[in-house]
């Protein structure tokens, strides 16, 4: 077991500290020995694996037993004396990890991935792509207990990687190194250019703004600001989970430089304006943003310029978008962010 956790640890830190793998909080991690699965806690970062107790041990027995009824929300650390001691809540997906019969499952937010998997016709884009790994497309769902029963029904298939529409990438495997290099392999296989964009004048952007915003933490995002397929789809709506979760639902900010002079100075729009995207200038955000935001930020603009401007997209709806931030898993995990 030592062993095997040393090297739970060893490619969690590897995948979490790549951030075109996981960003912020996002993505989780598992091992299996015998009935107990240890899984990344909620709220945590991979990057942070080698240096601090991030997974928990649960019952995968009684995870099965929770999908059977519908509940997962009774969910809890396996070990009385270890959840007192570090008061840590099992991974939202716990349940995608306890279904998986591989011993070492990775579940990420690859930005090749995701990029395929928001498109409309991604399931036979990866078609072409994975012929020669056995994988399943599962469409949108709920994460958690639908979500659980998706991949549930696609077991049958005994898939070694799971496409999740508008999510991610899960691969599991025999060995952490044989897990490891299967997720390899799938990015390298979906791995996608990014279009060129030109850059943008952030000088009088940042003359207006300096008192309350600032530039956000990656160069790569003010290019959004500066791309008009890019705007044309952040000002329609969103694609994936964790967007809503951490950058909020429905369209984003887009304003001229002009209307950005005029309303700067607003209280009530600056406080509810975390990130302002000022066309043809760039991108700026409230000073106070965290760090799983600016992660997803660069998540944003690495999917946006992958995206082909004939290619159609499969957005979240708004009863995905309200059931997502109603979601009593996702409140816990924001409340513990960074």
């Amino acid at each position: 077991m030592d062993r095997s956790f040393s090297e739970l640890r060893n490619i969690s830190s590897q995948i979490g500290n790549n951030i075109d793998f996981v960003q912020g909080a996002g993505g989780n991690t598992s091992l299996k020995e015998n009935n107990t699965l240890w899984v990344k806690a909620s709220g945590c970062w991979l990057s942070d694996s080698i240096n601090k107790n991030i997974f928990v041990p649960v019952d995968r027995e009684e995870v099965t037993r929770l999908i059977e009824s519908n509940n997962l929300s009774d969910l809890v650390v396996k070990n009385v004396d270890f959840q007192k001691e570090y008061f840590l809540h099992p991974s939202i997906e716990t349940a995608l990890h306890a279904l998986m019969p591989h011993k070492f499952v990775l579940h990420i937010h690859a930005v090749n991935t995701l990029s395929i998997a928001v498109l409309s016709n991604g399931k036979k884009y990866v078609e072409r792509l994975l012929q020669d790994i056995n994988w399943v497309w599962i469409p949108y769902v709920m994460p958690g207990i639908q979500l659980a029963k998706a991949i549930q029904n696609a077991m049958h298939a005994k898939p070694d990687v799971i496409i999740l529409a508008n999510h991610g990438l899960v691969v599991g495997g025999r060995t952490s190194q044989e897990t490891l290099q299967l997720l390899m392999h799938v990015e390298e296989k979906l791995k996608r250019k990014l279009r060129s964009t030109t850059s943008t004048n952030k000088d009088r952007l940042l003359a207006i703004s300096k008192s309350k915003y600032r530039l956000p933490k990656y160069e790569i995002v003010q290019t959004i600001a500066n791309d008009d397929l890019a705007l044309k789809i952040v000002e329609t709506g969103t694609l994936y989970p964790d967007h809503v979760v951490f950058l909020g639902a429905g369209p984003m900010n887009i304003l001229s430089i002009d209307e950005l002079e005029s309303i700067i100075n607003k209280p009530r729009y600056v406080n509810n304006s975390s990130v302002i995207i000022v066309r043809d200038y760039g991108v700026i955000v409230h000073h106070d943003l965290g760090e799983n935001a600016e992660a997803m930020l660069y998540c944003l603009a690495s999917i946006l310029l992958r995206i082909q401007p004939d290619e159609k997209l499969c957005y979240l709806t708004q009863e995905n978008e309200m059931d997502l931030m109603g979601w009593d898993a996702e409140k816990y995990r924001q409340s513990i962010q960074r």
